[in-house]
């Protein structure tokens, strides 16, 4: 009975990918937080001081994503990236706009490493970091934490060779799961393409 419970409880909330935890004072403060989906697992999160955090950017392919959106200029300010594993439907636009706005990456530690040793980002704007880690990413907004979680999946990164002009296949570290704690409060916890698990 419990288990069946869980599945059902679990496979609601990964129906949409995107899990508010906690809800606390901040839905009072309407206006403070948007939230825009951007087709796949593809969000523009704005926080109430105002950060922009992109996770999972694959848009200018995407057939979901809006028509505006699809060229990256258009999305305004970025201030971080979350990226949940290497396949290119979660990571294909997220380079791009790393080195537009010099935003840094946060993805699986290895995914990142082979980002680094391929010249794909500069390793200031790929830290490495694991399952379990809690970064505060902006010295300025102490109250806003992500939390690396979890995740059940594949992860691969598929490069095109410059050289050869042919695809590579690259570690892409074990696929992760983020729980964004904002600066009011509110947790939200991204999961990517997790399966069912239980700890």
């Amino acid at each position: 009975m419990h288990l069946r419970r869980f599945l059902s409880h679990a496979l609601a909330a990964l129906a949409s990918s995107l899990l508010l935890l906690s809800a606390g004072p901040a839905l009072a403060q309407a206006g403070k937080t948007e939230l825009l989906w951007l087709g796949q697992s593809a969000f523009r999160l704005t926080t109430p001081s105002g950060k922009v955090i992109m996770i999972d950017p694959w848009l200018k392919a995407n057939p979901k994503t809006p028509a505006e959106y699809k060229t990256l200029e258009n999305l305004g300010k970025i201030d971080l990236i979350l990226v949940t594993h290497g396949h290119f439907d979660h990571i294909a636009d997220a380079p791009a706009l790393a080195l537009m706005h010099k935003a840094r990456v946060y993805a699986p530690g290895d995914l990142n490493q082979t980002l680094n040793v391929l010249g794909v980002l500069p390793p200031e704007l790929s830290p490495r970091m694991n399952k379990s880690g809690t970064v505060t990413p902006f010295a300025d907004v102490p109250g806003l934490k992500i939390t690396v979680v979890k995740a059940e999946h594949s992860s691969v990164y598929v490069w095109k060779n410059p050289d050869t002009n042919k695809n590579e296949t690259h570690v892409g570290g074990e696929p992760v799961g983020f729980i964004i704690e904002l600066e009011n409060g509110v947790k939200i916890y991204h999961m990517g393409d997790t399966g069912l698990f239980m700890t």
